[in-house]
């Protein structure tokens, strides 16, 4: 029966079948004006299950993450967390502080689903192309602002970004070890990531919405305030009188749990939850006294704080005497959960992710192979996928402004002439790599 499952399921998630079948989105245009990441993540999230992404940038600068890449390490004069955030998109550059931008732009919004803007609150409203601008002409527009503050309150202009986010939610207030004065960024843009992930779903709430009702809505979506959603702390306090505290690598729900550096030099993520599991781990590691004694027999003991330490000064050690591959494979003959802390090398390298698709080493036509994450979940008759990736500023100008808004290429020449609309200067993260020929590529000289 289970095989029969597992055959089932293979094929209805069959990866080499993406191509061929719909895309959930088809049909829904998203006009991105955001920069770096938050914003961008959220469109890009919408573009990888059908959507058609314009995403807006400013003339011969571009979006600032173009150019800001990790230590400054860039791939083919590109910045590779930018293919990240930003593939399957269209890329065009306008000037919205001239006139003839704003109406540019103002002419796409028209035909947009979606509008997405991540500015300090109110600086769309003051370039003219903010919700109240845009839904006098576009009335079942849905237009999400997104700011780490929001859209109101005494911190709505303050400048924001991942690490205040994470800050003024809360989150950095639980990172560390107890009875430290040290707290820990949450890495890679958590504070970003996570929160674009979450306004990509309100958008969809929106949508769903409009289709009943045929209205559009505005958004006013805080990064700060979404963060907060990941946390219960403050509902323990008000409903014990008590700080849940910080916890360091132990999961206080589990004991014994946490995170064990083996012989080897390697770290196992071990955490167990029911008594079975106990008794089980009891047995793995030859110590069923454990699973009799008063203080560690019954859940309820265990997470004493002073038997919880007890047990993971135990496991700590003998985790210690093991190499990984030996935890890991008591861990699948005894039913205890372990896991091994996969670094990105790993993760990149790992074919259960390349079998599954979350991890996917696409094929570009400009840029070739690049490693990347796959969409964020299956779907089994509209599957995401990876389009292309990043394109240089401005790349799809002719494309957007000819099919889109009907303009000429005479018209097009003029914009440019008066730097309305423009393109790349030759800083890396905005042109295209070297060995790349433009006279040849259809796309960006559409017709």
């Amino acid at each position: 029966m289970a095989d029969d499952y597992f055959s089932f399921t293979g094929k209805l998630f069959d990866q080499k079948a993406i191509s061929q079948k719909p895309e959930a989105l088809k049909g829904i245009r998203v006009l991105d004006l955001s920069h770096m990441i938050f914003g961008p993540t959220a469109a890009r999230f919408l573009g990888q299950y059908g959507a058609e992404v314009i995403k807006v940038e400013v003339p011969y600068q571009g979006d600032y993450w173009r150019g800001g890449t990790y230590w400054g390490k860039y791939w083919k004069h590109s910045n590779p967390l930018w293919h990240f955030i930003n593939h399957s998109k269209y890329f065009v550059a306008i000037d919205v502080k001239k006139p003839k931008g704003k109406e540019l732009i103002l002419k796409l919004a028209q035909t947009a689903d979606v509008v997405i803007e991540n500015f300090t609150s109110g600086t769309v409203e003051a370039w003219g192309i903010g919700y109240s601008q845009v839904s006098k002409i576009n009335p079942k527009v849905i237009y999400a602002s997104l700011s780490t503050y929001g859209q109101s309150g005494p911190l709505r202009f303050f400048p924001g970004w991942d690490l205040l986010a994470q800050g003024a939610s809360g989150v950095l207030s639980v990172t560390g070890y107890p009875e430290t004065e040290k707290y820990f960024k949450i890495p890679d843009f958590f504070g970003d990531f996570f929160p674009g992930h979450f306004a990509a779903m309100l958008m969809l709430i929106a949508l769903n919405y409009r289709e009943k009702t045929g209205e559009g809505q505005y958004l006013d979506i805080c990064q700060a305030e979404i963060l907060m959603r990941s946390l219960f702390h403050f509902t323990h306090l008000e409903a014990t009188g008590e700080e849940l505290g910080r916890t360091g690598n132990m999961d206080p729900t589990m004991a014994p749990s946490g995170i064990f550096r083996t012989k080897d030099e390697k770290f196992l993520s071990l955490a167990i939850a029911t008594d079975k599991q106990f008794r089980s781990f009891c047995k793995a590691i030859e110590r069923s006294d454990w699973a009799q004694h008063n203080e560690y027999a019954k859940a309820f003991s265990r997470l004493k704080p002073e038997n919880a330490r007890k047990l993971h000064d135990w496991v700590a050690e003998w985790v210690k005497a093991k190499e990984a591959r030996e935890v890991l494979a008591l861990g699948r003959k005894f039913g205890f959960a372990v896991s091994e802390v996969m670094d990105d090398v790993q993760i990149s390298q790992d074919e259960w992710r390349r079998e599954r698709g979350s991890v996917v080493s696409f094929e570009d036509e400009m840029y070739k192979k690049l490693v990347l994450e796959g969409p964020i979940a299956m779907l089994s008759k509209t599957p995401g996928r990876i389009k292309w990736l990043t394109r240089p500023l401005g790349y799809h100008n002719r494309y957007v402004l000819k099919k889109l808004l009907g303009l000429s290429a005479g018209e097009i020449k003029e914009l440019e002439k008066e730097r309305v609309v423009g393109y790349w200067d030759y800083r890396v993260g905005q042109r295209p790599p070297v060995y790349y020929d433009l006279q040849k590529d259809s796309v960006f000289n559409y017709e």
